[in-house]
């Protein structure tokens, strides 16, 4: 099925390889520099445990935040900025997405908005084609890259080698600091996730990077907040602990030494499924309006 995106793709989605050592290529940033306003907004994390219902009004819950709206609730500002996620994508043999993730929300926002929206994902396994449609196939589990984005990239180690996925976390924290430090408005967006959410998290706060988690959506975000409002670091790396209590000690002691000297100022809490509250830390961060 054709994905209309509010700014025109001109060939379909932009797909790129990039391997160790390589720069992203201009192809792909000056998606953001050349195509929209100098706001990005990374949203990272998954939906793993979160009720249904909730999970059913999560696309609403993102497209109502990335607007502002007057008194009567009439929008008078689309985002129209930047907004990126992991490239995978579940799609029926109709193209038709199925369930929700939170690497969804970047083309659905940009079918709504005037904005642009890429992916950065990491080559965990063997790339291959789709025998029905042709669509790229990046991990195990027949995740297919998200055709209705603007601009894909896969970040692999070398040929012969699957990364973890978290394999692109420096490629595209190392974009996010680059677009900050020319003038950008930029943040991560953080719901639910496990190790890799965790990592995001704070790896973004120690580059200076804003951060807004929403609480309430389980698992690493969940934990960040105890740990950020109480010094409560019991449910960090509880999914590690379960496998390695060492690499969970070692995960802790981390996270609380970039607690202890992180500017407290880049972090917002909001609440799931409160999309005004979501808008509100948007605007303060300069990424709406």
């Amino acid at each position: 099925m054709t994905h209309t995106t509010r700014i025109p793709r001109q060939r379909g989605s932009l797909f790129i390889v990039v391997s160790e050592g390589q720069k992203v290529p201009l192809s792909f940033t000056n998606l953001v520099t050349g195509g929209a306003s100098r706001r990005v907004v990374r949203l990272a994390g998954g939906c793993k445990g979160i009720s249904p219902e909730l999970q059913a009004g999560l696309k609403d819950y993102f497209v109502d935040a990335f607007r502002l709206v007057d008194e009567c609730g009439a929008t008078t500002h689309e985002f129209d900025g930047t907004v990126f996620s992991g490239g995978t994508a579940n799609f029926d043999e109709k193209g038709e997405l199925k369930g929700l993730m939170i690497t969804n929300v970047p083309g659905y926002l940009a079918e709504a908005y005037p904005c642009i929206a890429i992916s950065t994902t990491p080559r965990t396994a063997d790339m291959s084609l789709d025998p029905g449609n042709g669509s790229v196939i990046v991990d195990n589990y027949g995740g297919k890259m998200d055709h209705r984005q603007h601009g894909n990239l896969i970040v692999q180690k070398n040929p012969g080698e699957v990364l973890n996925w978290d394999g692109d976390l420096e490629v595209y924290l190392t974009l996010m600091e680059g677009w900050q430090s020319a003038g950008f408005q930029v943040a991560i967006v953080a719901m639910n996730g496990g190790d890799v959410t965790r990592d995001e998290i704070y790896q973004a706060l120690k580059l200076g990077i804003p951060v807004i988690v929403v609480e309430g959506s389980l698992r690493e975000a969940d934990a960040f907040v105890k740990a950020f409002n109480n010094g409560d670091f019991s449910d960090t790396a509880a999914e590690l602990r379960k496998k390695n209590a060492a690499a969970a000690d070692a995960a802790v002691a981390a996270c609380q030494s970039v607690l202890e000297s992180v500017d407290r100022g880049l972090v917002s809490i909001v609440k799931i499924g409160d999309a005004k509250a979501l808008r509100d830390a948007l605007f303060a961060r300069g990424l709406l309006g």
